[in-house]
């Protein structure tokens, strides 16, 4: 396995090998606006040599702007034929993803609308050898009234996604926060859907009683952690990943705001510096020399 965290900064590249994390999952932003164009050549060339230089293997590439972008097939395609490029140039081999979600429609529309979409994408990922890793988050939004932007929280979920678009290279990446904080058994989704875990993330998830017991299900009644400041059992977890055979990307994706979330500066890296910590001796367990 490689250990890194997610980014939208070619430089982080450099932070990560000062930490000591030996990859990191670089966001698509790092490089432009892909609904919009090809991505910034230069700067890809730029994250690769950096990436070759330092001993940080880029373990995915990210593209998470279906929650903001237009869901239609036909944009969709061309904006992931330019990531899918990226991701050629800089030698990755899986481009992680969200779903997207249509407020207005129906479930079972929106299932239909995601084999439309990601049905042609998944092909041409195939075709290039690239896997497809869309992360489970639900798109929850708290308080009523919401409108959710995303779908792939469950397992249900996840059978219908793999229902409508039979491709194996559409698979997941795995966050155990997003199940841990339904009640969902993250361990045992691990087990049974290891054949499609295809990049993961490392977040930790605290539960807020009180904020359950003022605002009940429609509240945002957790908060999510840096690994080991939570509730997940990151033992258990790491060992699961080993127990399946897993051996890609393991990122830490920083939402903690205690450790300066909305505002990276020393505390963000602090928060980075801290799962470093806590994983790397579970990731890569050193005996005495």
């Amino acid at each position: 396995m490689r250990f890194g965290f997610l980014s939208g900064s070619v430089e982080d590249i450099a932070k990560a090998a000062r930490i000591g994390f030996d990859g990191i999952e670089l966001n698509t932003a790092a490089f432009g606006n892909a609904a919009d164009g090809d991505l910034d050549a230069g700067l890809i060339a730029s994250a690769r040599e950096q990436s070759t230089r330092s001993g940080v293997t880029i373990t995915a590439l990210a593209h998470y702007g279906l929650t903001q972008q237009s869901l239609e097939p036909g944009p969709v395609l061309a904006t992931y034929r330019r990531v899918l490029d990226a991701a050629e140039r800089l030698g990755v081999r899986v481009v992680a993803s969200m779903s997207g979600f249509h407020a207005d429609r129906t479930w079972d529309e929106n299932v239909q609308a995601f084999g439309d979409r990601f049905g042609p994408v998944a092909d041409e990922a195939e075709r290039r050898g690239i896997t497809l890793a869309m992360e489970n988050w639900m798109g929850y939004g708290g308080r009523l009234p919401f409108r959710p932007v995303n779908m792939g929280g469950s397992p249900d979920t996840w059978d219908a996604w793999f229902g409508v678009v039979p491709s194996r290279a559409l698979g997941i990446e795995f966050d155990p926060s997003h199940l841990a904080w339904q009640g969902i058994d993250h361990m045992r989704a691990l087990r049974e859907y290891a054949d499609r875990v295809y990049h993961v993330h490392a977040k930790d998830v605290e539960t807020l009683p009180e904020r359950r017991y003022r605002q009940g299900a429609n509240g945002l009644a957790f908060r999510f952690r840096i690994p080991g400041y939570g509730e997940i059992n990151w033992p258990e977890f790491i060992a699961g990943l080993v127990e399946i055979g897993y051996d890609g990307g393991v990122a830490i994706e920083h939402e903690d705001d205690v450790f300066g979330w909305h505002d990276p500066g020393p505390r963000y890296d602090d928060g980075l510096v801290r799962g470093w910590q806590v994983l790397e001796p579970l990731i890569h367990p050193r005996g005495r020399s």
